[in-house]
Order: structure tokens, then C-alpha cells, then sequence
């Protein structure tokens, strides 16, 4: 008997199925493509829909994609290459959003880092992660600047958390500095056309995400996730909200 038949036969024989709300599947069924294929579907089907709330601006589908695909491009021009590992330290902003489908697109490896750590966490996590490039937000660069020697950080991305907000936004001064290895997430979005190059990922077996525990200890554990896996985990979200919603 199938694995899948088994997990199937599990599903409907437990003992929580009585509890089960009535318009929720109990079998998520997800296409097996990497998760930024969703992006690029809903882009296309529903471009004016808003994808992201932020404050009073709203960023579309179509915006999303585009702008995820102009930073694929970017990344690409800077030297990433599929394989290598790109640390996300920002908060909840848009650039967030864009920075995770625009490194998925070109097949690198993400490792998003809490914004609430200093250098002895934030060095731990990108010397085990082996990541060369980080976006970071201009208020924690400082930190980041701390502890590069002492990582493999080739370069630096830095954007700021009024960047959707405003139309001229500005950077900390602790952020402009003269270094050609320091890029402004801004200029790259205006500098790059959203043509990023077609990369073969195999959902299955290409890592997608080095996924770190929190907790109280500086020692996190990371987690592999593969491009179907996250694929996965938000077409379980995407269907159950359906369900609740009928």
C-alpha cells in the first residue's frame, strides 16, 4: 500500500474526523510547483487584487510580481546564483515579501532573521546558514556592519520601513556609506527590468528555506524546507481560509 494511500486512510479514520468542521478538506490538495508559480497564477488572474495592505498603501498582484521579479533580476546582476543563501533581516514590511519571491525566483536559498537580534545572534545564524548576501532595514544595518568581517557576507542590501510609504524616502545616515559591496533596495527596483532568467528548480529536491527556531536560547536550530514544502504549507492556508469563508 501506497504512502499516500495510508495517509489518506489515517485522515478519515481518525478519531478527530467527527470534529472536523463540515466545509474545511481534510486532503489539501497543492500543485507540485515552487511556491513563487502561485505568485505568478494569481498575478495573471487577478492583477488588480491586493496582495499586500501596508498603512494606507496597497500593493497588487501584479505589483507584487513584478516588483519580486525586477529584484530576481538585481540579485542575479549582483552574482547570486541558485544554491546560495540570501538573510532576510527586516520586520513585517513590504520589501519582505519582494525580497522572498524574488530570491525563490532565481532558486536561492532564504533565511529569514528576527529583527529583534544583536550581533551574537544575527553572526550565529549567518555563519551556520553560510549566507552571502542580506537585505537588511537601515535602522538594524549598524548591526550588521558590527559583525561582517566575521561572516561570509559578500554584500548588503538596505532599504527602510517608509519606503512604501513615501515617494522620496529616507535612509539613516548610519546606512550611506561609501562601500561598493552596499546596495540600496530602491535603486535596484529602478535599475533592473523584471526579467530575471529562467532557473530549473525541482520542487521536491531543491531547498527553498533555512528556517531557524526561536526560543530563549541565542542557539537556534535551523530547519530545511524545499520548494514543495513551502508550496505546500501556504496551499494548506489558502484552503482552509476558503473553507471557512464557503
Amino acid at each position: 500500500m501506497s504512502a499516500e494511500k495510508k495517509s489518506k486512510e489515517r485522515t478519515s479514520d481518525g478519531p478527530w474526523v467527527k470534529f472536523w468542521p463540515d466545509k474545511v478538506p481534510q486532503q489539501v490538495e497543492y500543485p507540485k510547483v515552487p511556491l513563487y508559480e502561485l505568485l505568478k497564477k494569481t498575478a495573471k488572474k487577478y492583477p488588480k487584487k491586493t496582495a499586500i495592505s501596508y498603512f494606507d498603501r496597497e500593493i497588487t498582484y501584479k505589483e507584487l510580481n513584478l516588483a519580486s521579479d525586477k529584484f530576481a533580476t538585481a540579485l542575479v546582476a549582483l552574482g547570486v546564483i541558485k544554491g546560495d543563501k540570501v538573510a532576510i533581516f527586516l520586520p513585517n514590511i513590504p520589501q519582505f515579501v519582494i525580497v522572498y519571491y524574488g530570491a525563490i525566483k532565481i532558486g536561492a536559498v532564504l533565511t529569514a532573521i528576527s529583527p529583534l537580534y544583536k550581533e551574537r545572534e544575527l553572526e550565529y545564524q549567518l555563519n551556520d546558514s553560510e549566507a552571502e548576501t542580506i537585505i537588511a532595514l537601515d535602522l538594524l544595518y549598524p548591526i550588521v556592519r558590527k559583525i561582517w568581517e566575521k561572516t561570509k557576507l559578500k554584500r548588503a542590501i538596505i532599504t527602510s520601513q517608509d519606503e512604501y510609504l513615501s515617494k522620496t524616502p529616507t535612509l539613516a545616515s548610519t546606512a550611506a556609506e561609501n562601500k561598493t559591496s552596499v546596495h540600496f533596495f530602491r535603486d535596484l527596483l529602478t535599475e533592473h527590468e523584471a526579467n530575471p532568467p529562467r532557473v530549473t528548480i525541482n520542487p521536491r529536491k531543491d531547498l527553498a528555506i533555512l528556517q531557524y527556531t526561536g526560543g530563549n536560547h541565542w542557539n537556534s536550530q535551523r530547519r530545511h524546507v524545499n520548494a514543495q514544502e513551502s508550496c505546500f504549507k501556504r496551499c494548506c492556508v489558502c484552503q482552509v481560509d476558503n473553507g471557512r469563508r464557503g
